[in-house]
Order: structure tokens, then sequence, then C-alpha cells
């Protein structure tokens, strides 16, 4: 096996070796020829072998997704981007310097095109303003794009590039330096100052308290002379400097590009056309919200600086005082942007900010280092696919009992405490620092994210509690002859961490003396507490500290856009009720692949099964663009429908003004109980309700038509019957099934004719088993049931994956009926089986199926993996009953509830 050491040499040995292929432009073994001497002959096969694992032609480039108004421009055709100077400058800094592989390259490349493609022709004599929007994954590589677009677009011809950053001076100031380092600068480093007649012209720093100032700044840098670059925030004061500054400034023939970084945040307009003010959902003062200082507004901050409508018709005013401009946003959650009505416009800010001209869903980056929502969290079956898509073993439950403690209520004035799953969660960030360091062998950022309230005062309390915690651990480290806290170290590593590393990549495998000096010096040296609010001075820069150890306890700050370098633990159970609030507070998504195993996510079970959903309809969503793109739609033409949640909003409801509810059918579905509040204090209460209401509900049926081989039924129930129950049995707010719309669908349905008898069925052990039990459901005539087993998903604990067998549905089709449905599907008439059979059932029938499932339920040893028992060890248990509705084909109308875009009225 390769060590550490041989790993960094022939590192280095590739970096000269690829500088040597791109000056020229030739192939890896004659740039090994002719560095002769300086790579031993002993490294040439292996240099080789590492060249090629880095540029495998394995790993599929997916293009984007596109949606736009008459496809890419016409002049891009004759444009060739690989002989422009400032993107030719960034393609070697990351291949040479970062060591990207050449199918990440590729892909930036490949994307950008894509982008630069549908702005205007910068050398048009025209007026031109185009808009558009590029959606990309939470931490994916969205500052990659734009930076590249930026250097290709100037390479085309653009003059002024305006790079709007977010609410915060520390976003803004991120940006800043990573543009500087892939654009030139001759103080940061990175691709370097370029050379004379091509330098920046740069009217922002990087400092803090450098967003653009208009005094002393020479306007004649805007006659299109020079490349111009500014970074500014979003916010109205800082808005207004610059619209004020460059009135009149911008020549007609300058052409400007303006990129919307976050662009669903703040940039949507929350006020309704200029008709007055709206406040967007949320609590808490300003000052919780932001780290925006007097500097920044002018004296006072006030609740308006951050007032969406107010930068929306700011940004819309920017745009107009341009002849030639292309604006792109570019955003992680698109939720909000795609609901503005295209068709909105005013008088004072022009027209809205909708991308009419194009926008691109980005796919995901290629090759396995990207973690996002999906991978880490699962998400449920969408149309076409063969199953739910399972998480990573990732994840580890907050109990709900802990969270006032952890954030005492407003009107209390306790101080937070440290919990027993805060503890562990320091320890296994001591454990994963020790095993990134030792596998990396080089000195690696090792950070942990802590996140619990926004209010200020909680996150500095918090944080002397975690520091005291830290303490105690290293003393005890350091003075503990018998040595129990190390030997609870290890135990944790060799029996949560080890099995794993092994499972996802057996080299990573390793055992716990080779991590102990590297734990030793974590501890010993001591691990820094950074409190990231605007009452502290503390940061959490990468540039300035790219080896740095912390604990980093915050609120807003962390809440979007900042990348967290080397993440590790992220300690998460701050409720955000809107899908693009949640989405952006996931700091820990991002390129992780080469320490996923090590990353630990701590959580409640509610927030586990809402990032669950979240990935469902955000996939859903990126689907449906894709569809669209098919039909060769224009961005006026997408009508997108976003999945609604029995607990969420879509977005703040003031950035839905366009939107409306729809409804989609249960026409050919089935539908079932996937989720149970098993960590919730009253989840015993509500399971023994349940129960109680099915023998009632199973007594009144009176003795079953069926009761053989485990499965008990009957048949012609009444419409009214199977509402009562619905109604009764408590359900877990899931989108995977939502009663009151079920229950909706079946009284149209029954007006119209169709669903008006049922039949139930019991889904029960055929063999019941002494481990599994039997309950006792009030059948007439039938003794208890035999349960069955279903086991909870690791990585959404309150979730089942699926509690339904397929041959359940069989119950009342003829075997003629059955032969004809699988040949159907064999012949791929329906995408599953199921929608097969249910083409077999009449629209008149509907089906309940009941599934009894023992509290003793454990994974079996084929899915061990990626499954938990039911109810954790020593806990009370009960039986846990589920139901499944098998709905017949129909044309009735829909009722499972999406919020839908507006369509243009525009001809």
């Amino acid at each position: 096996m390769t060590s550490v050491g041989d790993q960094q040499r022939l590192e280095g040995h590739l970096h000269v070796v690829r500088a040597i292929m791109d000056r020229d432009d030739i192939g890896i073994e004659e740039a090994i020829e002719r560095l002769g001497a300086l790579i031993p002959p002993q490294d040439h096969q292996s240099t080789i072998e590492l060249w090629r694992s880095q540029t495998s032609t394995t790993i599929t480039i997916l293009e984007p997704a596109e949606l736009s108004d008459g496809g890419p421009s016409p002049w891009f055709r004759g444009w060739d981007t690989s002989t422009g100077y400032y993107w030719k400058r960034q393609q070697s800094f990351l291949r040479n310097q970062l060591h990207r592989a050449d199918y990440e390259i590729d892909n930036l490349d490949l994307s950008s095109d894509r982008v630069l493609a549908h702005l205007e022709d910068p050398h048009s004599t025209s007026r031109f303003d185009v808009r558009g929007l590029v959606l990309g994954h939470v931490q994916s590589g969205k500052t990659a794009n734009f930076s590249a677009l930026i250097a290709k677009a100037v390479d085309a011809g653009y003059k002024i590039v305006i790079v709007l950053s977010g609410l915060h001076n520390s976003l803004r100031r991120q940006t800043q330096i990573r543009l500087q380092r892939d654009l030139g600068h001759e103080n940061t480093p990175g691709v370097g100052a370029p050379e004379t007649s091509k330098v920046w012209i740069w009217m922002t720093g990087e400092e803090l308290n450098q967003d653009f100032n208009p005094n002393g700044q020479n306007a004649g840098v805007l006659q299109g002379n020079n490349q111009v670059i500014l970074v500014v925030k979003k916010n109205k004061s800082r808005l207004d400097r610059l619209i004020h500054w460059m009135d009149g400034k911008v020549p007609a023939n300058v052409p400007v590009l303006v990129i919307d970084d976050e662009g669903d945040q703040a940039s949507i307009n929350t006020g309704g056309n200029r008709s007055g003010y709206v406040p967007e959902e949320d609590t808490g003062d300003i000052s919780d919200k932001t780290d925006l200082t007097a500097d920044d507004v002018d004296g006072e901050l006030s609740d308006d600086e951050l007032d969406p409508s107010a930068i929306n018709v700011r940004i819309r005013r920017l745009l107009k005082l341009f002849s030639r401009v292309s604006f792109v946003a570019y955003t992680a959650t698109p939720f909000a942007n795609v609901l503005i009505d295209p068709d909105a416009i005013d008088r004072e800010g022009g027209g809205e900010l909708f991308p009419r001209d194009f926008m691109l869903s980005l796919p995901k980056p290629p090759g396995s280092t990207y973690v996002g929502a999906e991978r880490l969290f699962g998400r449920d079956q969408l149309a076409g696919d063969a199953d739910d898509v399972e998480g990573l073993d990732a994840i580890e439950i907050v109990p709900d009992w802990e969270v006032p403690i952890l954030i005492p209520p407003r009107r209390n004035r306790e101080t937070p405490t440290v919990t027993q799953s805060l503890k562990r969660a320091l320890r296994d960030y001591l454990l994963a620092s020790a095993g990134w360091l030792q596998r990396s062998g080089k000195d690696e950022p090792c950070t942990m994210l802590v996140h619990t309230d926004m209010r200020k005062a909680l996150q500095d309390a918090l944080a002397d509690q975690i520091e005291l915690e830290l303490a105690s651990l290293r003393q005890e480290w350091k003075y503990d002859a018998a040595g129990a806290l190390r030997a609870e170290l290890q135990e944790r590593w060799e029996q949560a961490f080890r099995p794993k590393s092994a499972a996802i990549n057996l080299a990573w495998d390793t055992p716990f003396a080779e991590i102990e000096p590297y734990l030793e010096r974590l501890i010993g040296e001591g691990v820094a507490v950074r409190r990231l609010n605007s009452n502290h001075l503390d940061t959490a820069d990468f540039e300035q500290e790219p080896t740095l150890k912390a604990v980093l306890v915050g609120g807003n700050k962390l809440s979007r856009g900042v990348t967290i370098e080397g993440l590790l633990v992220s300690y998460y159970v701050r409720i955000a009720p809107y899908y693009d609030t949640l989405l952006q507070m996931g700091r820990w998504f991002g390129y992780r692949g080469e320490y996923v195993d090590l990353t630990r996510l701590y959580s409640t079970e509610l927030l586990i099964s809402w990032f669950h959903d979240l990935a469902t309809a955000e996939e859903d969503l990126r689907r449906q663009i894709e569809l669209y793109d098919k039909k060769k739609a224009t961005p006026l033409e997408f009508a997108p429908k976003i999945r609604s949640h029995p607990a969420m909003l879509v977005t703040a409801k003031n950035k839905m003004q366009a939107a409306k509810e729809i409804t989609q059918s249960y026409d050919g579905e089935l539908v079932q109980t996937l989720r149970f509040p098993f960590g919730a204090v009253d989840c015993l209460e509500h399971l023994h309700e349940n129960l109680a209401y099915t023998r009632a509900f199973l007594s009144s049926l009176g003795p079953p038509a069926t009761n053989e081989s485990g499965l008990v039924g009957w048949v012609d129930i009444p419409t009214g019957t199977i509402q009562d129950f619905l109604d009764q049995f408590w359900v877990m707010p899931q989108t995977s099934i939502y009663p009151p719309t079920v229950r909706n669908y079946i009284n149209e349905q029954a007006r119209l004719g169709e669903l008006i008898r049922w039949r139930v069925l019991i889904h029960g052990q055929a063999h019941p088993t002494e481990a599994l039990g039997r309950e006792d459901l009030g059948i007439d005539g039938v003794g208890p049931i035999g349960l069955i087993s279903r086991s909870r998903l690791k990585s959404d604990p309150t979730s089942l994956g699926v509690i339904t067998d397929p041959g359940d549905e069989l119950y009342g089709l003829s075997d003629e009926d059955v032969k004809d449905a699988e040949d159907r599907a064999a012949l791929r008439e329906f995408p599953t089986r199921g929608k097969a059979y249910r083409s077999k059932r009449s629209p008149e029938e509907g089906l309940l199926i009941l599934y009894p499932i023992s509290g003793n339920s454990a994974p079996t040893s084929a899915r061990a993996a990626n499954r938990i028992p039911l109810f954790p060890a020593g806990a009370e248990r009960c039986t846990v009953l589920g139901y499944a509705v098998s709905f017949p084909f129909s044309d009735s109308p829909a009722t499972v509830t999406y919020i839908q875009g507006p369509e243009s009225r525009r001809p």
C-alpha cells in the first residue's frame, strides 16, 4: 500500500509533469522523459498511474438542463473560450496548483460555457438586457462557476463586473478573496497579478470594511478602457451608494455583467410592485441577522437595510443604469426565484428579476467527492425510480428532551447546558479530526459547527459551556492515570468509526493506535472555540488560518454561502420552517467525499425527516426542469410545481405572492405511512391510540371474508367507514401521505361515482415467531395476528423507508388480471408492477392495507448496515400500525398539493 510520504512525493512529481504537459501540449510519457533525472525512474510508472486515476474516463460529465428563449446566442458559436487570457490562467491554476482532476475542470469548463453562451455579445452595437438563473447545489461550487464565467466573459469583451454577494461582511469578504485568487490580484496567492495590459481595477477590497465606497473613486475607470470589478453586499445603503455613484457615468457602449450570488436571498420582491412593504417572516431583532456595522449603513442599523423589497428595487434600478447588461443569479435553493411573477413591472424598478432569458440547472458534481442532501439524508421514490434512495450512515440523534436544555425559552434566564449528545459530538469531533489528519498526512483544517439558535447571547453562553467541557476533557486526558477517557475514545472509534470507514473504503480502516498520536496533539494543544456573531471579533478565515482546528458556534452568519473547511461534525437543532432557509443552513454539504466516513451530523428526528423530504422536493423540481428542457420550453413557459409539506413552507409567504396552490391526482397511486416519531416523548401514546382505533375499526367490520396465510381481508366496505378510520388514525406529518388530502380525494371520487366500495386487508405474518409476537386486533372470529418486521433507516430514523410488499395489491384480482398486468409491465406499458396491478382494479373500488409491525423489529443481517431497530435497546415498546392506500386509475380531479409558479400572460 502506498504510504503517505510516497503519495506526497508522487503528487509533487505529477504537479511538475502537468505543468510541462500544459506548456508544451504533450502527453505524460513525453513530459516525464523531458524532465529526465528530476523524476527517478522507479517513480515513472507510479506517476503515470496516479495521473490516470485523476483523469479517469469513467466519470460521466452531464450537461446542465436548460430552459432558454432561443437557445445559445449566435455570437458564441464563433468564440473559442480556450483562447481567453483570464480563463487560461484560471484553468492552469486549478490544474497545477489546486490539483483539480481533469474531469472536474472539464465539468467546470462545460457548465460555465453553457452560461456564457446565453449572455449577449459584448461587442453588439444594440442595447441588451439579459436575465438568467443558474441553479446549483448547496456548497457545490457555484462560486467556481461564476468565477470561470467572469474570466470567460471578460475575455470575450465584458468590461465591468459587479458581484452582489449576500448580506454579511464575512461572505462578501470570502467572495472577494476567492475572486482575487481566481482572476488575478497582486496581493493574493492564486493565479497572480496579470500582465500590465490585463490588470484588473478592483474597486472593493478583501478586508471586512472594504466594501464599495465612492469616496475618492475615479469614475473615469468606467469608460471601458480597463477591466473593472466590484464585490458588493446586498443591503440598501450600500446599493444606494453604488447606484448614485454610477448613475450617468457608464457609456452606452460598455458591456456590464452583474452576478447575483445567493440570488434567492434578499433579491426577491416581497412587497409587491411598490404597493407597500410586507416584512419578511422572521424572528429576532436586526442585530441577530447580520454582522453589518454603522459604517455599512451610514448610521443606525434599521430593519429596512435587509428588507428584500427595498433591495430588490435597488438591484432593478442598478440594471436600468446600463444600456448593455447581462444579469445572472446563482442559487442552490431556487424555490423563490421560480415563483416570481414574470410579468411584474413597475415604474420605479422596471421589470422583475425573473430569469426570462435562460434557466440552467447544473447537474450534481461528477465523481464521489460531493455530498449533498440526497446522499446524506436519502429521499423518497420518484416516478421512474426503482426504489427509495437511502442516505449515508452519518446521522446521530439529539433527543427531543435535550432541546429545551440547549435552547432555554426566551422567557427563562437559564444558561444552555452541554447535553449528553453534545458531549458525544465533541468527542466524535476529536476522533474524526485525528482520523482525518492521520489519513491525509497533512495538517488539514478540522472544524465542528454548532448551530442551535439565532440569538447571539445564547450562542455566547453555549460557547462558554463548550470551552469548559473541552477544558475538562483536556485535564482528564492529561492526568487520568487509569486511562478511562482513552478507553472510552478507543471503544467509540472501534465501534462507531472503523466499521463505517471500512464499509466505504477498506483502505480507510485504521486502528486506534495509529490515530492516537494525532488525538494526543489535538487534546493537548487545545481546540479553539470561535463565536461567529457580531458580538465578537472571532473569525473562521481559512485563507489566514489554513490549518484551523476549531468549534464554530454561531447562527445566521453560518447559515448561507460561507464555506467551512474541514467540517467533520455538525450539531444542528435550529428549527427553520422554510425549504430554502433549511437547506441553506446545511453547511455540512459540500466536497467532503475524502472524509465522508468520518463526518457526523447531530440533529433531531424531526429535522432529519425534514431534510429527507427536502431532498425529495429538490430532486422533483430539478426533474421538472429536465422535462421542460426536453420539450425545448422557455423560462416563460415553465410553470414549476414544488411539493408542499404539512409542516414547512416552500419559502416565506411574502416571496410567494405570485404562486398558487394546485393539486395532483392520486390516480393509480399507492400512498403509505412511512414516518413515526420514535424519538418523541408522546410517541407511545400515539401508537397506543392507533391500536385502540384500529381494534374498534376492525371489530365494526364483522367477520372477515378472507383468513389465510397471514392475510385477513374484508370486501364491500362503505366509503364512510374508511373515511372515519382515516380521520381517527394519528399520522406524523410527512410528504408520503397527508390524510386530509386523501380524504378529500375519496370524497370527490365518491361524489363522481368512484371509490364507493373498499377492500380492507391486514398483512400479518404467515408463520408467526416468538421473537416478533402477535397482537389481538379485535377481529370477529380471528385470534391474535402474527406481527411482521420492519426496521428504520439509519440516515432518517423516523422513516421505515417502505412498509408495503409488492404482492399486497393482488388482493381481489383474478389470476388472469395478475398475469396480464405483469406481462404489460414487462413490456414497459407501466413503470412498475404496482401501477400495472392498480390498472386492473375497478375505479369504484379502493384498497386499504394495514400493517401490524412488531415492536421487537430489528434489521436482518442483509440490511443491518443501513438500518436500525424499531425501538432503541431498553426502551418501552409496542406494536406499530401502519397503513397503505392503493388507488385505482381514474380521470377525477387531483388532490396532492403543490405550490405552482405563475404562468406568463405574455404571448
